[in-house]
C-alpha cells in the first residue's frame, strides 16, 4: 500500500513538472471557458445593420453616425443592391435604405428577413429607436423621417445547411494537420523515413504518394458527409459539386502543408498531437464552423480573419448551400493557396528525416 501511495505522489509531481500537461489540464480548459464566455455572452453579440443612402440629407447622416457609434451594432454602408443582397445571404439582420422624395419627404425603407422573425424583430426595434430619436430631436408636426417596413424572404437555410459545410471543413483540417503530422513523426521515430532513404524508392515519391492518399481520403470524407446530410437531414445543395470538390482539394493541400510544418517541429508523437490540437481547436471555434462569425465581438474579428479554416468554410458554405459561383471565391481560394505555399516552403526548410537531428 505504501508503494501504491508513493506512485500516486510521484505521478502528481511529474504532472506538475510537465509543462505540456499543465497546459492541457489547466490552461487550455480555462482558455475555452473564457472563449465561450466572450462568444456567447449576449452583451458581446452585435446586430448587423446595412445602410444605403446614408448621405441623402444631414439628418440621415446623423442617424447613420449615431448607429455606427452605438455599442452592439455593426453598421455597414453601401449601395442598395449590395446591402439587400447581403440581407438575402444572411449577412445583415436589417437594411435601412434612405431616399428623398420630390416633395422633400425623407423615407427610410426598413428591410428585414421574415425567415428569421426573432432576429428581425430585435433589429427593427433597435433601428426604429434611432429613427424615432431623430424625429423627436427635430420636432414639428410631421416626422423628419418616414419609416416604411418591407419584409423580404431570403433563402431559408436551416442549421444543417449551415453546419455540414463547416463540419466538412473541420474534417479536412483534422485530416491534414493532425493525421499527417502524427503519421510522419511516427515514421521518423521508428526510423521508417531513414530506411526509405536507403532504398531506390525516392523520398519525393513517398511524400507525393502520401499527399495523394490524403487528398483521396478528403474527397471520400466529403462524399460521405454530404451524402449523410442529404439523406438524413434533407441538406439542400444548390451549388455545383465539382466546384465544391475543387475547393476541397485546395483546402486539403493548405492543411497538409501545415501538417508538414507541425511534423518538422515536433520531437515525438505526443508533442505532434499536442501541437496539432493546440492549433486546430482554436481554429475550430473561431472559423464559423458551428456559429456565424458575425456574432462574435468586434475585437475578435481581426483574429478570425487570419485563420485559414474560416476561408475554407466560407467557400464551402457559399458554394454548397448558397449557390455561389467559383469566381466569387477568389479571396477564399487565394488565402488557402497562400497558406499552402507558405506552409510547404517552411516545411522544406525545417523538416527532418531522422529523429536524431530533431
Amino acid at each position: 500500500m505504501r508503494a501504491f501511495w508513493a506512485m500516486i505522489v510521484a505521478n502528481i509531481k511529474m504532472n506538475f513538472r510537465n509543462r505540456m500537461a499543465i497546459f492541457w489540464n489547466l490552461a487550455f480548459p480555462l482558455l475555452f471557458i473564457f472563449l465561450f464566455g466572450f462568444l456567447f455572452n449576449r452583451e458581446g453579440l452585435s446586430v448587423s445593420v446595412g445602410v444605403a443612402g446614408n448621405d441623402v440629407t444631414p439628418v440621415t447622416s446623423q442617424v447613420t453616425e449615431a448607429m455606427q457609434d452605438a455599442d452592439g451594432l455593426d453598421v455597414t454602408t453601401g449601395s442598395t443592391d449590395d446591402e439587400l443582397e447581403a440581407l438575402e445571404d444572411g449577412d445583415r439582420a436589417v437594411v435601412v435604405v434612405f431616399a428623398q422624395r420630390e416633395n422633400g419627404d425623407v423615407i427610410a425603407d426598413l428591410y428585414w428577413d421574415e425567415a428569421d422573425p426573432q432576429l428581425g424583430t430585435v433589429a427593427r426595434g433597435v433601428v426604429r429607436q434611432f429613427l424615432n430619436d431623430a424625429n423627436m430631436r427635430i420636432g414639428g408636426q410631421e416626422p423628419a423621417i418616414i419609416v416604411e417596413e418591407r419584409a423580404i424572404e431570403s433563402r431559408d437555410l436551416d442549421y444543417m445547411d449551415f453546419l455540414v459545410p463547416g463540419v466538412l471543413g473541420m474534417s479536412i483540417m483534422n485530416s491534414g494537420m493532425i493525421g499527417l503530422a502524427s503519421a510522419f513523426v511516427t515514421y521518423r521515430e521508428k526510423g521508417i523515413l531513414r530506411r526509405i532513404r536507403a532504398t531506390p524508392f525516392p523520398l519525393s515519391s513517398f511524400i507525393a504518394a502520401r499527399i495523394v492518399s490524403q487528398l483521396v481520403t478528403s474527397l471520400l470524407q466529403a462524399i460521405i458527409l454530404i451524402a449523410a446530410g442529404v439523406l438524413l437531414f434533407d441538406l439542400d445543395i444548390v451549388g455545383n459539386l465539382l466546384y465544391v470538390f475543387a475547393v476541397i482539394v485546395i483546402g486539403s493541400l493548405a492543411f497538409l502543408s501545415l501538417g508538414f510544418v507541425i511534423a518538422a517541429f515536433a520531437r515525438n508523437q505526443e508533442s505532434a498531437d499536442a501541437l496539432a490540437n493546440g492549433l486546430s481547436l482554436p481554429m475550430l471555434f473561431l472559423s464559423g464552423v458551428f456559429f456565424p462569425v458575425d456574432s462574435a465581438p468586434s475585437w475578435l474579428q481581426p483574429i478570425m480573419r487570419i485563420i485559414p479554416l474560416r476561408y475554407l468554410v466560407d467557400a464551402l458554405r457559399d458554394l454548397m448551400v448558397r449557390g455561389g459561383a467559383l469566381s466569387d471565391q477568389a479571396l477564399n481560394i487565394a488565402v488557402l493557396l497562400a497558406t499552402c505555399l507558405v506552409g510547404f516552403l517552411l516545411a522544406v526548410r525545417t523538416f527532418r528525416w531522422d529523429a536524431s537531428t530533431v
